[in-house]
């Protein structure tokens, strides 16, 4: 009922203020007052509709439709009890699952991220290889061990997610209920390996309850939307024991804090024996995290970028995470966008503190380089002994995409100046020769509007990366102006032949035009065409630079 009382309202102001503006016309000079305040009314009657039918409800957090249960307590009893009971992980496999959660860099010898733009979405593809050290291979008897091949956080979904083997073929990966009984299984064998007793011994009082704590807060979910501090009692727990060997007890602490935050999907690997190195890939549908504005600006709205909105002019800017480059030893990123751009300009951010530190084990601090070549529509970064990220860094790497010429800047640059050229000849005409009999003109000056909209807007995109937001706007100014001038011409046809046009002063005359109003057209669209047709050139000029470079 309020949203038909404020359209009802909102119509029955703007048919008054039609009205009024007719009074006004009619009878100049008076009834200006109340014309102002018929149209300031109906902005606030418009403003209120936009904030509580559009505005509010975008605005207002969402109301949670599934409710959120943590899991119960005796579900990680079970867990250590099926852990005590079990004998099928040896402590070479348990040592090779925990190292390659605490220590991935040691595994993944070659991590390879492609990234493809969709329409609002990435498609990435991931490649692992992987190698398991051979001084953990001692003493393992078994033929398959299980390894992560991904570590993703608690509580975040994996849209589209496949695994494949090095030859494509799709693979499975554990379940999430198999991966708690391994991931039970793997601590249980690490703390009998800390205090020193054999598999069929029961662990110490105190490891016992630490283990307990730690498998509660494995299981524990994580709700994003309401973040609470991470239970931590268990690595507590495990870290304040006193055993014989203390290096089986640190891998145990931080394999337990590593899966209290995170949730690795685990697959297989078969033969391990015969193959020193194993390669999976996986796909999987990314939702990038759009801003409109800089990528170093804190700030995630803009007016200029609600503007690009509005036109159509998509982002030709791309943020890719790199949080995978502190798990491998060697890191490659490569991104393919369509072929109608080119790569104009790539930076990475937040990378400086990482690059001052050295790696675990790693020779020399972190190797880091682009391929310096741009004009092409691929970009491809490189790294190597990269250090583990800290809290609070998150560096992203920028790549700035421009249209390759000819383009949309093109199309409008030829719209542009054929709007120029008739509303110039034909504001010569008109401010010379009063007398016309034709209306060929204002079909004439029609042309170029529909000409801007079908070379502007005709075809939908399919593309995350599209822009020309001035190609956009010349556009729009193009058809804005051709209509001016049709309705200006109308305007000379209308009024009588003895009615005096203002002319420009002392005989002036902008390009033979001496009527004002023609004038004002003809040089707006004179500096429309002028501007696009520059920045025509200036693309054309980099793009040709960027082709015929030679790469130091």
């Amino acid at each position: 009922m309020l949203r038909v009382a404020l359209t009802t309202a909102l119509v029955a102001v703007a048919v008054a203020d039609i009205t009024s503006a007719t009074t006004v016309y009619r009878d100049a000079g008076r009834g200006w007052q109340s014309l102002l305040l018929l149209v300031l009314l109906t902005l606030f009657l418009l403003a209120a509709h936009t904030w509580v039918f559009h505005t509010a409800p975008f605005l207002r957090k969402p109301v949670e439709r599934f409710p959120f249960h943590q899991v119960p307590e005796g579900r990680a009893v079970t867990l250590q009890e099926e852990a005590r009971m079990a004998r099928d992980v040896s402590l070479a496999e348990a040592k090779i699952f925990a190292a390659a959660i605490t220590m991935p860099q040691q595994f993944r010898r070659r991590v390879v991220e492609e990234y493809t733009p969709d329409r609002r979405t990435l498609t990435k593809v991931c490649t692992v290889d992987l190698q398991i050290p051979g001084k953990l291979m001692k003493g393992n008897g078994s033929k398959a061990v299980h390894v992560p091949v991904l570590i993703n956080r608690k509580g975040e979904l994996l849209d589209d997610f496949h695994i494949f083997h090095a030859n494509n073929d799709e693979t499975q990966w554990l379940s999430y209920r198999q991966y708690l009984s391994l991931a039970a299984k793997v601590l249980h064998v690490l703390l009998l390996a800390a205090e020193n007793r054999k598999i069929t011994e029961p662990l110490s009082a105190a490891a016992d309850r630490a283990e307990l704590l730690a498998l509660q807060g494995i299981v524990k979910r994580i709700d994003r939307r309401a973040p609470a501090p991470v239970d931590s009692s268990g690595v507590e727990a495990i870290g304040g024991l006193r055993v014989a060997h203390p290096v089986a007890l640190k891998m145990a602490a931080v394999f337990v804090q590593q899966l209290t935050s995170n949730y690795p999907i685990v697959a297989s690997i078969a033969n391990v024996d015969h193959e020193p190195r194993h390669r999976f890939k996986y796909q999987l549908t990314q939702t990038p995290d759009i801003k409109f504005t800089p990528a170093r600006s804190r700030r995630r709205w803009s007016l200029p970028g609600y503007v690009r909105l509005i036109f159509g002019a998509r982002p030709v800017t791309l943020t890719v995470d790199i949080a995978q480059a502190a798990t491998a030893e060697s890191y490659h990123l490569h991104v393919h966008a369509p072929n109608d751009l080119y790569l104009a300009g790539q930076e990475a951010v937040g990378l400086s503190a990482a690059l001052a530190r050295t790696a675990d084990g790693a020779p020399t601090p972190p190797h880091c380089r682009f391929r310096r070549r741009l004009g092409q529509p691929h970009a491809h970064f490189y790294c190597r002994y990269m250090p583990v990220f800290q809290d609070g860094e998150r560096p992203t790497l920028v790549f700035k995409f421009f249209e390759v010429p000819p383009g949309s800047v093109l199309r409008a640059t030829i719209t542009a100046t054929a709007t120029f050229a008739i509303l110039w000849l034909i504001g010569f005409i008109s401010s010379r020769y009063v007398e016309s009999d034709t209306d060929a003109p204002a079909f004439l000056l029609a042309f170029p509007a529909l000409a801007a909209t079908w070379l502007g807007f005709d075809a939908p995109s399919r593309k995350l990366l599209e822009g020309t937001m001035s190609a956009r706007v010349c556009l729009i100014f193009t058809a804005v102006l051709s209509l001016a001038g049709s309705a200006l011409f109308l305007l000379h046809e209308s009024f009588p032949d003895d009615f005096a046009w203002p002319k420009l002063p002392d005989g002036r005359s902008f390009l033979g035009v001496t009527d004002v109003w023609w004038a004002v057209v003809v040089g707006i669209a004179f500096v429309n065409a002028l501007r696009i047709g520059y920045q025509c050139l200036v693309r054309t000029w980099e793009y040709s630079h960027l082709l015929a470079k030679e790469v130091e």
